[in-house]
């Protein structure tokens, strides 16, 4: 009984702080790869930053004073899930994400095809969705659509760039819902997983060779990508997927556009007009009202 109240205190605060700490530290990412592109390409910055989240998740790894499951105590079927989420989530993922960014095509149009992830996540990972449930998606979507296109152009549409940015939705929704199967310790899984992806831009950079211009701006872009989002932010992201649903923390990917044009805002002193408040406003309303009534609905 002890231990039952004692994991029920743990999930709910998992609940309340990982969801606030995973949409801060995510949405802050925009702005500084946007900092940090600046002064590199995406294949030496995707692999400097899986450098830097390498060690420290090795250093963590091994000087965890917690009961540690070697590697080879895994089975064959979790090192092989272990693999396939963090390929889609850390290697296509990115790698679709940065190279529809480079195409030029419109951030607003990227924004708008990844806003339809939580969507997707919800008819595919299994659960029951009510058509209440749908609808208030479909609100969240249009909530962001209303907020994307007051604050972001859409003027700049190619093929290569919307079909980049279909394969990096793709490779998020089916990357969540794999994870969320994954049920090694996160550390150990975001490890092995890190490794893969390490390895993988290690290849590249041999091949197309390394460019990085250092400076404060671009330091301080790698270390919080590297350290802060591909070691923090990914390890809530797994502790958020092993206390609830795929399809209920995919829901808070609605927000991370939203934050970041917020944080924009504050920092470049730009504008939020009044569409693009909207529908922030009825992004969060929306999305209380399903996150609240699934939360209800579990409990019951």
């Amino acid at each position: 009984m002890q231990l039952d109240i004692h994991t029920r205190s743990k999930q709910n605060i998992v609940n309340i702080a990982a969801p606030i700490g995973f949409l801060a530290i995510w949405s802050g990412g925009a702005i500084f790869a946007k900092v940090g592109l600046q002064y590199t390409d995406s294949w030496s910055f995707l692999f400097l930053r899986s450098a830097i989240a390498l060690s420290l998740l090795l250093a963590i790894y091994l000087k965890s004073t917690h009961k540690k499951i070697d590697i080879t105590e895994l089975k064959k079927d979790q090192v092989k899930g272990i693999i396939f989420s963090g390929l889609l989530l850390q290697v296509f993922y990115l790698t679709f994400y940065f190279s529809a960014i480079n195409t030029g095509l419109s951030l607003g149009i990227i924004i708008l095809v990844l806003g339809i992830q939580p969507i997707i996540t919800s008819l595919l990972s299994g659960n029951t969705v009510s058509v209440k449930n749908v609808i208030l998606l479909a609100i969240c979507f249009s909530g962001l659509v209303l907020s994307t296109l007051g604050y972001h152009s859409v003027d700049k549409i190619n093929v290569s760039g919307i079909v980049l940015s279909v394969l990096a939705l793709l490779s998020i929704t089916f990357g969540t819902i794999a994870q969320a199967k994954v049920k090694t310790p996160p550390i150990l899984t975001l490890l092995i997983q890190t490794i893969f992806s390490f390895l993988i831009f290690s290849a590249v950079i041999v091949y197309q060779g390394l460019s990085f211009e250092v400076n404060a701006y671009s330091l301080l872009s790698l270390v919080w990508m590297g350290a802060v989002v591909s070691v923090g932010a990914y390890l809530l992201l797994m502790l958020m997927l092993k206390y609830s649903s795929a399809d209920k923390v995919s829901t808070l990917f609605f927000l991370l556009p939203l934050l970041t044009m917020i944080l924009e805002s504050l920092i470049f002193d730009t504008t939020l007009s009044t569409l693009t408040i909207f529908g922030v406003l009825l992004v969060c309303a929306s999305l209380f009202i399903y996150q609240t009534q699934k939360s209800t609905k579990s409990s019951q």
